[in-house]
């Protein structure tokens, strides 16, 4: 049975981020000209599945790998929980393999967990960490890996769409080549899943669409989102600075409290859709890559903390900015009691990997989005450089 290791924050009373962690629908990003936006394939098509969420197309591709009781599912050390949830519910088991401190898998640790002849393992899952792709002959030798061993080869390009518009239609054409998304952590769409995969891999029957009930609430929280992320930062309340979390170390072979059975089936929002097809790709590219820069220069020279990615590529488009701290105690609970949107994954499973050990508290997400003012983005570089100088 799985052990985990869980960040417990009820203790702290943390305020609500003074900044939004995720982008919101904004008209300045869409288009009505046909031309700048995202190619009609990507959304529409044979090849193409919409769902609620990202982690409701990974069930479908573990579904479709044949994971379930008896079998396994490799997944990289460093993980989302949401990553692992869906094999989880599926009743399978999870394996982990081992990452570099640059996020890159180990090929030698993944050929060591495929040794044994009676693994049960099905299907292998790779993401693209922070909208950075992974390098072209890393992904050839693990795709390698897995038709050797008749692995299904899944993708997660949760943090990058970019590529995913790129890699999509590789992944389509090949019955052991799954690829998925996760749109609204890129558009400013208040949901999204997609999944690019051979049709003969799938059923027919799509899944079920969106009430009216449910389009026209999630209209109101893209309204609401809106006018909350064009609220400026302002000075924070003070808080206690001597409350903590705590560790919490625990075992079982369930989903977390993330994942919901009852969305697995449940297509994506139309309104989610309609912004997809209309948004402008260049200037939202270009605005993230601004906002990474401004981080990279705010940090660079920082003391108590570093730039994960310290280069970024001509075609990247980063999805936040990781930095990993040397003190999370009492870095992190300076910048949360702040109000600063951080992200961290620190409800991890346990393996035997150090780096995936030591980045669950050290490495933290940051937000570089297109939906950041300039003086959201001052407010929160300012306030990382001066608890890292």
């Amino acid at each position: 049975m799985p052990e985990y290791q869980r960040f417990d924050a009820h203790a702290c009373e943390f305020p609500r981020p003074r900044a939004p962690l995720f982008p919101s629908l904004r008209w300045a990003d869409l288009g009505f000209g046909g031309s700048g936006t995202v190619a009609p394939a990507l959304i529409d098509g044979t090849a193409v599945r919409h769902f609620a969420r990202g982690r409701y197309a990974m069930h479908a591709a573990y579904q479709a790998a044949g994971i379930g009781p008896g079998t396994a599912l490799l997944a990289p050390s460093y993980h989302c929980r949401t990553m692992i949830d869906p094999a989880l519910a599926l009743g399978g088991t999870v394996l982990f393999y081992e990452v570099d401190s640059d996020l890159m898998p180990r090929v030698d640790s993944i050929r060591a967990l495929l040794a044994p002849r009676d693994h049960g393992i099905k299907a292998l899952v790779l993401p693209h960490y922070f909208g950075f792709e992974q390098p072209p002959a890393l992904l050839a030798a693990v795709m390698a890996v897995c038709r050797h061993h008749g692995l299904m080869f899944i993708e997660d390009c949760s943090h990058a769409w970019q590529v995913a518009a790129k890699r999509a239609q590789g992944a389509q054409a090949n019955a052991d080549h799954v690829l998925m998304a996760s749109p609204y952590k890129f558009f400013g769409c208040e949901d999204g899943g997609v999944l690019w995969a051979n049709p003969a891999l799938f059923p027919i029957t799509p899944p079920a669409r969106p009430g009216l009930v449910r389009e026209a609430k999630a209209f109101a929280s893209a309204w609401s989102r809106n006018r909350a992320a064009r609220v400026d930062a302002t000075e924070a309340v003070p808080r206690d600075p001597a409350l903590r979390g705590q560790d919490i170390t625990e075992r079982h072979d369930q989903p977390s409290p993330l994942y919901d059975r009852a969305m697995e089936n449940k297509n994506s929002l139309a309104l989610s859709r309609w912004v997809m097809r209309r948004t402008l790709l260049a200037p939202l590219v270009e605005r993230r890559r601004q906002h990474y820069r401004q981080w990279l220069e705010a940090v660079a020279g920082a003391r108590g903390g570093q730039a994960l990615m310290h280069e970024l590529p001509d075609d990247c488009a980063p999805y936040m900015f990781p930095i990993t701290i040397a003190e999370p105690d009492p870095v992190f609970y300076q910048l949360k009691q702040a109000g600063m949107p951080i992200f961290r994954w620190d409800d991890m499973a346990v393996s035997s990997c150090t780096v995936a050990r030591n980045y669950r508290l050290h490495l933290l997400h940051l937000p570089c989005h297109q939906g950041l003012s300039a003086q959201q983005m001052a407010w929160m570089t300012a306030l990382v450089a001066k608890a890292l100088a």
